[in-house]
This record gives C-alpha cells, structure tokens and sequence, in this order.
C-alpha cells in the first residue's frame, strides 16, 4: 500500500465527520416518523410540535423554543402527523376527550365550557379499553425468542425479548379467542331481543285479530237476530194473508188489501228520520184506508179538562178553576186523558189540531193497571209505556222513557199520527199542503195502544173525525 493511504493513516477529523453524517442520516425521518416543517430539502425527524407555532420541529428547529424567551410560553407536545386535525381551532388546545353526548372530540377548555356537565372520556384510557377488546390476550405471547413472520407464513426470525403477534389461524387450532366467544354472546342477545320484540308485536296482532274476531261475531249475532225477527214477521205475516184469503166477505177483502198496499207505499218512500217535505199525493190516495175515528174518554180524563159533547174536542180550564181541596193521584194527576178506542194490529192513522200552548200527543199502553209510585211517571212520554211528541210553545221534542229527543220543524196547527202495529213504527207528521215528517219511532209494541194527550192550562185539542 502507498504510504499514509492504509486504514490506520485515517485522521481522527475523517472520523468525526464519517459520525456525524452517520448521526445525521439516522436522524431523517422514516415512513412512520413526523417530518419536521422547516426542514429544507431533507426531512429530520421531528421530537416536538408546537401547538402555538402549529409545526413539528425536529431537533436543530426545537432550540429556538429553549433558548429564545420569546417562545417561552409555547406549548410543546409530543410529534403530531397531522397537528390541524388534533387541535381545536377555537381555543388552540390539543384534542384530548370525547363527548359521548354529542359524539365530537373536544378540548379541556370546551368541557369546561359549552360542553359543560357532558360525559367526556380521555382519548388515551378509551384507546386502551378497544384495544383490549379487539386485540385477545390469546393472540399475543411474551417470547424469550420471538418470532416475527416474513411473507411466508411457515418461516419465522426470532427477535429476542419482544412480544409478537401470531398467525390468527394457529392461534384457532390451539385455543378458541375469547373474542369468538364475546361474538356470540353478543349474537345471543341480539337475536334474543328481536325475538322478545316479535313476540311483543305477535301478541298485539293477536289481540288485535280477537278484538276484531269478537266484534265481527257480535254483529254477527245481532244481524241472525234481525234476520230471525224478520222471519217471525213474515210467518205471521204469511198466516194472516192465508186468513185473509179465507174470508167470505168480499167488501173485508178489499178494504185490508187497500191497507196493505197503503202500508207497503208507505214505508217504501218515508225514510225514517227525514224532515224533508213529503209529497202527499201518494198519501191522500191511500190514507183514507188507514184513518180511524177517535174520541176521548171522559172517564180517563183530568178535572181541568172540559170535554166537548162530541167527544172529540177537549180544552183546559186550569186557569178558571180554584185550588181543589185533594189533588188527583195515579195517571189524573196531570192534565192528561185517553182515547176510548185500543189499537193493535193493522195500520192506523189520525189527525188533531192543536192550539199553541204546551200540549203532548201520543200513544201508551192501558194506565188503569200502572202502580208507578212518582207521579212523573205518569206523564205520557215519561215511562217505558208511552210515546209522545211535545210542543212547548217554542220547539217540537218527543219523549220516551222519560229520555227527551229535540227535533226540528216549525209549528204546524195540524198533527197527524201514524200507527203501524205490526213494523213496531210510530211516526208524527206536521201536516199542510204537503205531509212532513217530524219524527218516527222504531220499537217492538207488545200491548194494544191508546191513543193519549196532555193538554195544559190554556190549550185543546180537537181529534179530526175524517180526512180532508
């Protein structure tokens, strides 16, 4: 070798400089390290970032904070990659917790703050509470010898001291990770409140149905029972017109055939509560048929009333009366009284004129048996034996079972009543010019009726003895 160009010639201010470069190529920053921002062109690797400076600084850069007073007050942390996204911009703190509440990472500051009496929780004890949910202990083994593996997954290079990772597929073959296990746990009781909820939405819908099963079963039955009284009415229907059809008496024959068609005209163009003005053309045909006679029994008849020789007109004469020395009891307690002839069966209609006072007309079942103690319960309308209307000087209302029902309507000087016996129908017309219906009632009548009228101080009633 040429003299002074050996190994051992080498100058110890070679050496030094061989070091440093040495020194300064293990400080450049790797793929995983933070690089340092003012580093130009080679990256160092940053120690610090500065949380006022917004930088990662690598050791040359870091001096300045030490030595200079001017940056006394900055706030080194350790290297951040991305300091903008760990920093909250409104107070310039680092991003330390988490608010569950609104679920946004936050600063002290911010908690102290808006986020004020929100559950918050340090990102580095969250961080380490899922890293040992995700990573089991089982999959993890403190070796003398570790075992590092390469791109294959058979050959291995032992690192000794450190723990490593093994294959998860030798981890299985030798023991089930408690993972797998949380996994179905919580499979388990996934699966297990889906079910308890459907089983909560089956037994509403299951209720439901049986509500809806009971309902339409109930309406069931009443529609049998509609359909088995229509039954029954046909049948005695039926044997009334093969009695008809044996009787002798041609001029009885016509005469209830002439009612029977009254009736079906007549229910086939009446609805039932309609207070629209009836064309009476169809009625004055055929209502002849139905019209019976009536006069009223003085013998059924309150004191204040005066009855007319005809019978047929009755007025009360409260007013011109003195007090009576023993009140009358029973049905003659009021000013009321009854026709002399009972209806049943058949179709039946009269007219009455009635003064403008307070006045009732209707029908009842036979007083003279009634045991009612309260003499309200003698007033026509006013028990479950009677049906009436009422005019009280400023509105038509009918009565049954003491129950009150207000109808419309003006006040019509002529009533007219119609009975169909046999259809359980009661019905009030205002009669003019044309037929109006004030009311109709729909029942089972199971005793012959009355004819019936409360007349107070003042009023009449005069019962119409054959149709204009």
């Amino acid at each position: 070798l040429p003299s002074g160009q050996g190994p051992e010639a080498a100058t110890p201010s070679r050496l030094s400089g061989r070091e440093t470069e040495a020194q300064e190529s293990q400080k450049l920053a790797g793929s995983r390290d933070v690089p340092c921002d003012f580093c130009s062109p080679m990256k160092l690797k940053a120690v610090k970032s500065c949380l006022q400076c917004m930088a990662a600084l690598c050791d040359n850069h870091i001096r300045s904070h030490y030595e200079d007073r001017t940056f006394k007050n900055h706030q080194l942390i350790a290297p951040l990659a991305d300091l903008k996204a760990n920093m909250c911009l409104k107070h310039r703190r680092l991003l330390e917790l988490f608010c569950k509440m609104e679920g946004k990472f936050i600063c002290q500051i911010c908690l102290r703050e808006e986020h004020k009496n929100h559950e918050a929780v340090s990102l580095k004890e969250d961080r380490k509470k899922k890293e040992v949910s995700i990573v089991p202990t089982s999959y993890i083994h403190p070796l003398r010898s570790g075992t590092i593996l390469g791109g294959d997954a058979t050959k291995s290079t032992e690192v000794p001291g450190q723990c490593v990772l093994h294959h998860p597929l030798e981890v299985l073959h030798q023991k089930h990770p408690l993972s797998l296990y949380s996994a179905r746990d919580e499979v388990n009781r996934a699966f297990a409140e889906v079910m308890k909820e459907l089983k909560r939405l089956q037994t509403k819908v299951m209720d439901f149905i049986d509500q809806e099963e009971r309902s339409a079963l109930v309406e069931m039955g009443h529609s049998i029972q509609h359909r088995q009284e229509q039954m029954a009415d046909l049948r005695k229907q039926n044997l009334w017109l093969a009695t008809l059809v044996g009787d002798p008496s041609d001029h009885q024959f016509l005469q209830v055939m002439l009612t029977v068609s009254f009736l079906f005209i007549w229910r086939t163009y009446t609805p039932p509560h309609s207070h629209q003005p009836f064309d009476s053309s169809l009625f004055f045909f055929f209502h002849k048929a139905a019209y019976c006679v009536l006069n009223f029994d003085a013998s059924t008849a309150n004191e204040e009333l005066f009855l007319f020789e005809e019978t047929h007109s009755v007025l009360n004469l409260g007013i011109l009366l003195e007090n009576y020395s023993k009140p009358s009891q029973g049905f003659n307690h009021w000013p009321q009284l009854l026709c002399s002839r009972s209806l049943c069966e058949g179709c039946h209609y009269w007219e009455a004129e009635i003064a403008n006072a307070w006045l009732s007309l209707g029908v009842t079942y036979n007083y003279r048996h009634r045991t009612e103690k309260t003499c309200m319960l003698h007033l026509i309308g006013r028990n479950g034996n009677s049906w009436c209307l009422e005019w009280d000087s400023v509105k038509f209302s009918v009565w049954h079972d003491n129950v009150q029902t207000v109808v419309q309507g003006d006040f019509y000087k002529t009533i007219g009543v119609l009975l169909d016996y046999a259809a359980g129908s009661l019905t009030f017309y205002g009669v003019t010019s044309t037929m109006n219906l004030i009311y109709r009632f729909l029942t089972t009548f199971t005793e012959p009726l009355y004819p019936a009228a409360m007349v107070s101080s003042g009023a009449s009633i005069t019962l119409k003895q054959h149709p204009e």
